[in-house]
């Protein structure tokens, strides 16, 4: 069996074989196929055999000290898995996002460390593609009382703040820690840059009411690669939940993608039945495969 080595993505070349090696993939490694095509710092390949300059990819991964680790590595065989455990060693994990099965063969080779990670949260999704796109439509046709969908852009940053630290402190923050809420808002604002976040509006133009309008709830894209857009970000406020407003941001959006000939994917926590059935009434179905994101000490 050839020996594999973890080559870093430098050049255009390299860029272009990893994105080779992940178009397949895109649907689950949607984030992934992101920051390859961003040609960002922190991608690496797994290779073995050919010239140096024509080598054979094993697998593909995106990585930072202390940042998240996403794995592409259907098909990788042993010799791969051997690359990449000897080149985690003595790193700091901070977080791995990937479908379970990937992250179980990560998960395995960590455990044989000399000093293997500790591992302090593991989360399970369903992860749901859209397929109904009628389902969509009379989502959005539903909405009533005055609700109206809308763009966000960066002149919404301070009122989408208060629904991104309520969803931060909900669905992600890991127990026992605290907000960083000034990251979060350079996280937020970057968003509003280079993604697509919608809001449900409240108390509109289109109403009898004179209340101002109000931001209400909020989803968007977190990963838009070539032909997938990820959605992420789903929060509706507590007042304003069974509605159907979170039905209908998701669908919006899918039904954009769509327009645009792009698929559109997400992950939803196995112990969450209100958004899983929310996101089935929008088109959403389960995939049949499930995503996991494991947090480390």
């Amino acid at each position: 069996m050839p020996d594999c080595r973890i080559l870093k993505a430098r050049e255009k070349e390299d860029f272009l074989r990893a994105l080779a090696f992940v178009l397949p993939h895109e649907k689950t490694c949607c984030a992934l196929t992101r920051r390859i095509l961003d040609r960002e710092n922190g991608v690496y390949l797994i290779v073995h055999g050919g010239s140096m300059e024509q080598p054979v990819v094993d697998g593909v991964f995106f990585f930072r000290d202390d940042d998240i680790l996403l794995p592409c590595l259907s098909g990788t065989r042993g010799c791969a898995l051997k690359a990449l455990a000897a080149f985690l060693e003595g790193k700091k994990l901070f977080c791995i996002s990937a479908l379970e099965g990937e992250l179980a063969k990560v998960r395995g080779i960590l455990s044989r460390l000399p000093k293997p990670p500790k591992i302090c949260e593991s989360r399970r999704y369903y992860f749901m593609e859209h397929r109904d796109r009628d389902a969509a439509r009379r989502a959005i046709e539903r909405l009533t009382g005055g609700i109206r969908i809308q763009v966000a852009g960066k002149a919404d940053e301070a009122a989408l703040l208060p629904l991104h630290f309520a969803y931060m402190r909900e669905e992600v923050l890991i127990k026992g820690r605290k907000l960083n809420e000034e990251f979060e808002r350079g996280q937020l604002r970057e968003a509003l840059g280079s993604q697509v976040i919608v809001t449900a509006v409240s108390g509109t133009e289109t109403t009898e009411s004179s209340a101002e309008p109000r931001v209400v709830a909020k989803a968007g894209t977190n990963a838009i690669a070539s032909k997938v857009m990820q959605l992420g970000g789903v929060y509706t406020v507590q007042e304003e939940r069974g509605r159907g407003l979170a039905t209908a941001l998701t669908a919006f959006l899918a039904e954009s993608a769509a327009q645009k000939g792009m698929a559109t994917v997400l992950f939803v926590g196995k112990e969450n039945p209100a958004a899983i059935a929310a996101y089935k009434r929008a088109g959403f179905v389960d995939s049949g495969k499930e995503y996991t994101i494991e947090y480390y000490d």
